[in-house]
């Protein structure tokens, strides 16, 4: 999970006994649809061919691994973030504090075919507050960074590097290569390496997520501890997913960005609900009231600090490609 842009900030600074009787009567088949209509909010219906490969019986669902992943993908992410905050910026021109309060947009699309992955920036821009009483009734835009032509990485051996000459995707490269494993699963290009068991969970279960199983939501050298409870079954763009409220809090060390930026965080997620898949390791939207704290550059080049409370909404339309 990742809730503030670094750019952005730089640029601004059960059913019953007898119920079950009678489903069972009508066979397994029929049991599973029933359960599925029952426990799956209305208008979020998944797509019937991803329902078809649910594993959910009467004791619960199963949160699947086994299937093999997509060679081909195509993740078109829409993050809305509302947020009140101060921005400290440190550079070689001097110091300087601002107060940022507002929303930022982002839209962005990455593929990936196996070994070759690339990254496009569709939208970015941060609308200020309507001012109650101005004559101006719609919020004002400001475009924090243009759309980008596709930036095209490809693997060599253990590396990432730059699939043309640009150079602007070449120093990306450089930067993220160490660290690009950790980009795939944040933006659902690679499965989470830690995931559910062989345990089925029931609607109201509740588990808590630190150490080693922390990986399970958070990507990224991270330490902490989440309180998770499956609240529902839906569907994220047809995808089956398993809806969890979420609360806790977490740190985490260098985590990378797709526009070069390294970032350390320090989260507090004060409510929220996260939207993990049931077919496959990965996360598909998320929600949540956070506080945070971010750093990034220092050691004498220039730094930024920022402190925000904020109102974030992720989410990710995934989508395999059959070629």
């Amino acid at each position: 999970m990742k809730y503030i842009p670094a750019i952005a900030l730089l640029v601004l600074a059960a059913p019953s006994c007898d119920k079950v009787k009678n489903l069972v009567d009508k066979g397994r088949s029929s049991l599973a649809n029933e359960l599925a209509n029952q426990s799956v909010s209305p208008g979020s219906r998944p797509d019937p061919e991803l329902q078809k490969l649910v594993d959910e019986t009467p004791e619960g669902v199963l949160f699947r691994k086994d299937l093999p992943f997509p060679a081909r993908l195509e993740v078109k992410t829409t993050r809305n973030e509302d947020i009140s905050g101060r921005v400290f910026e440190k550079s070689e021109l001097g110091s300087e504090t601002r107060v940022i309060k507002g929303a930022f947009t982002t839209v962005f699309k990455v593929e990936r075919a196996g070994d070759q992955v690339s990254h496009t920036l569709i939208e970015s821009v941060f609308a200020e507050p309507v001012i109650k009483g101005a004559e101006v009734k719609d919020p004002v835009k400001k475009q924090v960074a243009p759309p980008s032509k596709p930036a095209v990485f490809v693997k060599a051996g253990s590396n990432w590097k730059s699939a043309s000459n640009d150079f602007r995707t070449a120093n990306l490269a450089q930067t993220l290569s160490p660290v690009f494993d950790q980009l795939l699963v944040a933006n659902a290009l690679a499965p989470h390496a830690y995931w559910f068991g062989q345990k089925r969970i029931k609607i109201g279960d509740e588990l808590t997520v630190t150490g080693k199983s922390l990986p399970l939501i958070i990507t990224g050298k991270a330490s902490g501890s989440l309180k998770l409870k499956l609240e529902a079954l839906e569907a994220v763009e047809g995808h089956p997913c398993g809806v969890f409220s979420i609360s806790g809090n977490y740190t985490r060390k260098q985590f990378p960005d797709f526009d070069g930026s390294l970032t350390d965080d320090e989260v507090t997620i004060e409510s929220g609900k996260i939207w993990l898949s049931l077919l496959y390791p990965i996360i598909l939207k998320e929600e949540a009231s956070t506080i945070q704290t971010i750093r990034k550059g220092g050691e004498g080049g220039p730094s930024l600090q920022g402190q925000n409370s904020s109102k974030v909404s992720v989410t990710r339309e995934w989508k395999p490609i059959m070629k």
